[in-house]
């Protein structure tokens, strides 16, 4: 289906399926992948989703026109269309087709029914009204199998570039389903048994229980993902998201063999890509391992490549923060106070909200502004107590500024929440993740200044701290 866009041209508005395609989706849109797994139609009942398969899928609704002027009847339908285009970019989501979800336009259907029909999971419906110079809409998003309301969002734009102001709202939209749909996954998967899901939900599982940021979540996260490799040995998405756990045990302190699960976490890693190289999801789930080996710019180059297939993927935006963090450069810096402006100004209530917040006082830190990095990191430790590694990080910044007592009180809170997270542990991890003298200085002066590292610094062992990256495994 073509659409003539005014003074611009023609674009393409309808999802393009091929009629005889020759090998599996390789996880980008438009690109067939490398991926040496058989088609979906060979795979058992409870085989993985080839990557780039969906794992939920979504109507976009008629926009219902509330505008009195004629010469604004075609904006419910504009935003639909563009609404529609933006979703197709999500991940792993499945888009009805525009025309038979335009069908519904002059039907009053309970949105079950809807769902029924198309065999979707939400169906994202509105109204758009414009009086002057204004555009007032309302979006909401249904949960077409429940029938339920999940949200509804209001937005009000002054007209002046209708083609930006459709992408503007359709991205803002796109942003909140997207943080939606993550929770939803997780929850579902979360309390389900191991025997009863697939290997997505089982990496799924895995990815909740790391949530929790304990020990027994990070020992719990582990036979999910066996399970999911027993299902297919050759499961990317699986193999990812191993390689990202055994980098969070050992950016806890969990691991009985540092050596051997820096090995494993790297092999897996490695699998993951070989066997879907331009898979956005394998593609994030691999980069802290590159981070954590010190090979900074392969795992940049990793989550640049991500987010460009999957611009709506925040946990890839977030992760970010280690390799932009790690040498200090200004260029880096700026670049990664933009992304996180952007994370935050988008989408405020997605779970990784308190690891942006971390990155970005880590990012002041490193610029020396430290009464900025002080308030984002009690903003960071506001939305996560337990957030460990942000109070012991917090403890250096209040050291940097000579707070004295306020940094000793945030060290022993850490150490409460986290014994293994000790001053010495925390400044192998920073050895690991930043590269110059400059950068380390600022990252663990402010402990030298407390007294913490240094001589005759206490040692204690036990507990845990997640690793910041996009506030999801």
């Amino acid at each position: 289906f073509i659409q003539t866009v005014p003074k611009r041209g023609y674009r393409l508005v309808e999802t393009v399926v091929p009629l005889a395609p020759t090998g599996p989706p390789g996880g980008v849109h438009g690109d067939a992948g490398a991926s040496s797994e058989p088609p979906p139609a060979e795979l058992p009942a409870q085989g993985p989703p080839a990557p780039g398969a969906a794992v939920a899928s979504v109507a976009v609704l008629p926009f219902d026109n509330h505008s009195i002027d004629p010469a604004h009847v075609f904006l419910g339908d504009a935003l639909a269309v563009e609404l529609h285009s933006t979703l197709a970019r999500v991940d792993r989501l499945r888009v009805a087709s525009r025309r038979s979800s335009f069908a519904f336009r002059n039907e009053s259907c309970d949105i079950r029914d809807i769902g029924k029909r198309l065999n979707v999971d939400y169906a994202i419906s509105g109204s758009v009204l414009c009086d002057g110079r204004s555009m007032h809409v309302v979006a909401e998003l249904n949960d077409a199998i429940g029938g339920t309301q999940v949200w509804a969002r209001s937005y009000d734009r002054t007209i002046e570039d209708l083609l930006a102001i459709e992408k503007e709202i359709a991205g803002e939209i796109v942003g909140s389903f997207a943080t939606e749909q993550l929770r939803a996954e997780m929850r579902e998967a979360r309390h389900r048994s191991t025997n009863s899901l697939d290997a997505w939900g089982l990496v799924q599982k895995a990815r909740a229980l790391v949530m929790d940021y304990t020990a027994e979540g990070f020992a719990e996260a582990i036979e999910p993902l066996r399970r999911a490799i027993e299902l297919d040995a050759d499961y990317p998405a699986a193999h990812a998201t191993l390689s990202a756990l055994l980098v969070e045990r050992l950016v806890n302190n969990l691991s009985d063999s540092p050596e051997r699960d820096q090995a494993a976490a790297r092999e897996a890693a490695e699998k993951a890509l070989a066997l879907a190289p331009q898979d956005p999801y394998v593609l994030k789930m691999a980069s802290p391992i590159w981070t954590w080996c010190g090979e900074h710019r392969k795992s940049l180059l990793c989550l640049r490549k991500a987010v460009t297939c999957a611009p709506f993927d925040f946990g890839a935006w977030g992760y970010m923060g280690w390799p932009l963090t790690a040498t200090g450069d200004a260029g880096d810096l700026k670049e990664l106070r933009h992304i996180l402006d952007r994370l935050l100004g988008m989408e405020p209530q997605h779970p990784g909200v308190a690891f942006w917040r971390y990155h970005e006082s880590v990012a002041e830190l490193c610029e020396g502004r430290y009464a900025a990095a002080s308030a984002s990191a009690e903003a960071a430790i506001e939305l996560r107590p337990r957030l460990a590694l942000a109070w012991m990080h917090h403890a250096n910044v209040l050291g940097q500024q000579n707070d004295v007592e306020r940094g000793r009180r945030a060290l022993e809170r850490c150490l409460e929440l986290n014994p293994a997270l000790t001053p010495q542990h925390f400044e192998r991890v920073i050895g690991k993740v930043t590269v110059g003298r400059k950068v380390r200085d600022r990252r663990l002066g402010g402990l030298r200044r407390l007294g913490a590292l240094g001589r005759g610094a206490a040692r204690s062992p036990g507990g845990v701290s997640p690793l910041p990256g996009s506030g999801e495994v």
